[in-house]
């Protein structure tokens, strides 16, 4: 009997650990360049007002993006709460913070694509990418089209239930394509400027929530 009950209890426990979710945590470090198209934005400023290279924090149902720019208003931090369904953004120098919901923006998808044949090789691995290409409805935006192509591993797993709501440029759509996390973005702000962000060290950790919860001695406001 003690066998009998000692080989279900071994079948159970192996079909749980085959639907068991292993979700990415960690730290991300990325590397940043720019491409101008235009002669009044210079390469230098966009270096001085985002920064060469970001940090991202990531749990599943968060996640923080620190760009080290050192312009007029320093470095920026964005904290997309997936559990909240909003996001917080904050400038090292401005003593207000913004909170905005998901869903807000109004953008008409031009492409969505997998390509099967289009890999590059990131931190010593083969990685698929996405292309992704939208207009926004918004008449005061910056740009008149977003053309990206985002390169990701399937082992930097993201819960796609998760990001169902996170539909601001459609990233939901990749989520729920890739699952994982992307490594290599290729953006372009057309007519104006292109960065190439691409990751140059992951490490998998415990990451503390205090890094995704705004500055409490700041003001905040929503958008």
């Amino acid at each position: 009997m003690n066998k009998i009950k000692i080989s279900v209890v071994l079948i159970i426990f192996y079909a749980f650990s085959l639907n068991a979710q292993d979700f990415f945590e960690g730290e991300l470090n990325y590397k940043i360049e720019y491409q101008s198209n235009n002669e009044n934005l210079p390469t230098s400023m966009l270096e001085r007002e985002f920064g060469t290279s970001f940090t991202a924090y990531v749990k599943e149902d968060r996640y923080a993006m620190i760009y080290h720019g050192k312009g007029q208003q320093g470095w920026m931090k964005i904290i997309v709460r997936l559990d909240e369904g909003y996001s917080y953004t904050e400038f090292e120098k401005l003593d207000t913070i913004t909170k905005s919901k998901f869903g807000t923006e109004k953008n008409d998808l031009i492409k969505f694509e997998r390509n099967q044949n289009d890999k590059k090789i990131i931190l010593g691995e083969k990685c698929e990418s996405i292309t992704l290409q939208y207009k926004p409805k918004d008449s005061i935006s910056f740009f008149t089209e977003m053309r990206g192509k985002y390169y990701f591993n399937p082992k930097y797993k993201l819960n796609a239930k998760r990001y169902s709501e996170y539909t601001d440029g459609f990233w939901n759509l990749f989520v729920k394509e890739s699952n994982a996390i992307s490594i290599r973005n290729e953006t372009e702000f057309y007519p104006l400027f292109k960065s190439i962000e691409e990751v140059t060290s992951i490490v998998e950790k415990n990451i503390d929530k205090a890094v995704f919860e705004p500055n409490p001695n700041k003001t905040l406001k929503t958008d």
